[in-house]
């Protein structure tokens, strides 16, 4: 496969800071691409955007809470303005709560459901209005297995997740219509700070970069392609 140019094209990531999302953030960059990326962390925006530039000197980023449709909307007129449009859009911002259902505080499940599920809808729906003005471009949510599968200690997680796998493959349907592709790819679990104390480690995790390799992966397909989601499991050792 020759290597992906998106030299020309724009792209946004949300969480785009640290993790997965920096991951695909630098490699959008190194292949050409202009990259808005936001997060919460202002100290790790700027380490990241920094390294951005150094192959897209035109990428920007913006503190935002992606659980506020007001702060994502000034992003996203932020985006505009430095882009003009926008080719590519990487959902990718979460939490995650550890708690089986009958010990998750709502305070715990308004969290998880207003980062996983409220703060992509809101995300993929601005970028669908965009493209679908456009009628091209790609939107590709970072959901996870928890999306497809369920875990005892991630009640609120699950949820979000599945509702967040739900949500994208109806917005596929809409988006079809408008020459827009939208895949979600769901990694089992990812060696990232994410996973910071995990009792078995994290060595037989999946590493950033195959999430950022399926990603490259999707755009890479021709315009005949249509991926609908992407499960991404791992060769999983019992530790125990």
């Amino acid at each position: 496969m020759n290597q992906l140019d998106l030299t020309g094209k724009t792209a946004l990531v949300t969480g785009g800071n640290r993790g997965i999302g920096q991951e695909i953030a630098l490699r959008l960059a190194s292949l050409g691409a202009k990259v808005a990326i936001c997060g919460r962390n202002e100290a790790l925006l700027k380490e990241t955007i920094n390294e951005i530039k150094k192959t897209s000197p035109e990428s920007f980023y913006q503190v935002v809470n992606i659980r506020s449709e007001q702060e994502q909307l000034n992003f996203f007129s932020n985006m505009k303005k430095h882009f003009k449009h926008l080719d590519i859009c990487i959902p990718n911002a979460g939490e995650a709560t550890l708690a089986t259902a009958s010990n998750t505080t709502l305070e715990d499940w308004n969290r998880d459901i207003e980062t996983n599920l409220t703060g992509l809808f809101i995300t993929s729906r601005e970028a669908l209005k965009i493209m679908m003005e456009q009628k091209s471009g790609n939107i590709i949510p970072i959901i996870s297995k928890a999306g497809k599968v369920v875990f005892e200690t991630r009640a609120a997680y699950c949820a979000s997740k599945w509702g967040a796998l739900g949500f994208t493959k109806a917005m596929a349907l809409e988006a079809q219509k408008y020459n827009i592709s939208v895949t979600a790819i769901c990694p089992a679990s990812v060696a990232t700070d994410f996973q910071k104390g995990n009792p078995y480690g994290t060595d037989w995790m999946l590493n950033p970069s195959d999430v950022t390799d399926t990603v490259e992966y999707i755009l890479s397909c021709s315009d005949q392609v249509k991926i609908e989601e992407i499960l991404l499991e791992t060769k999983y050792i019992s530790k125990k």
